[in-house]
């Protein structure tokens, strides 16, 4: 538990660590001088997001079925938090692609990846 925990916590906190001197770094845009994107510099961002976000989101899951479920077992609940926080990573990536390229609103997007994650639960 302490080597899954150490891991999840040390990758967040280098991603994050990472983002925030990429942010602050003045070359890091997503456009150049003629106003073209910049394809290399939003695939890293995305990248490093999406990173993060499944970071957080399977000590989320893992820390939820741990308390609430106390007397399952810890590679049940390592696998459960792996398997959910990817499911929700690709799930949030995808309603942001969706957004970036205007073919769904963001929050008509979470809306529905709501309603599919709650479904996986009843279903």
């Amino acid at each position: 538990m302490i080597k899954f925990l150490s891991t999840t916590i040390g990758t967040l906190v280098a991603v994050v660590g990472f983002l925030y001197y990429l942010m602050l770094n003045t070359n890091f845009v997503p456009t150049d001088l003629s106003g073209g994107y910049l394809s290399i510099n939003i695939i890293v961002f995305l990248l490093l997001i999406f990173v993060g976000v499944m970071c957080l989101s399977v000590l989320l899951a893992f820390v939820g079925k741990r308390v609430f479920t106390k007397e399952e077992d810890l590679v049940v609940s390592i696998k459960f938090a792996i398997r959910y926080g990817i499911l929700f990573s690709l799930g949030l990536l995808l309603v942001y692609l969706l957004h970036f390229f205007h073919i769904l609103n963001f929050v008509w997007g979470l809306a529905i990846l709501l309603v599919v994650i709650l479904s996986l639960f009843v279903i």
